[in-house]
């Protein structure tokens, strides 16, 4: 079995623009197209109120996500990497 390469051994191209738009149209894409149950079978979800917890959360941080660009973003993670790395 090929051992697979750890994608934070090198994460500038998690970090990029493109990724991080890619990463808020994803997140958007899902919470537009889909609804509670479908977030439940993604996630290996029982309904009920933990769930539905999450599924707020879920809401809100795609909210709080649409509220800065996504160049404000991607310079938001590239710093938090810098000061988490030092």
């Amino acid at each position: 079995m090929t051992k697979q390469p750890n994608p934070m051994s090198n994460p500038e191209p998690l970090l990029t623009y493109r990724g991080i738009k890619a990463f808020v149209q994803a997140l958007n894409a899902f919470h537009w197209k889909t609804d509670y149950k479908q977030f439940c079978q993604v996630l290996g979800f029982t309904e009920g109120a933990y769930s539905l917890e999450k599924y707020s959360q879920f809401e809100n941080l795609c909210k709080a996500l649409n509220n800065f660009s996504v160049d404000s973003i991607t310079k938001l993670v590239k710093a938090g990497y810098i000061v988490d790395h030092k």
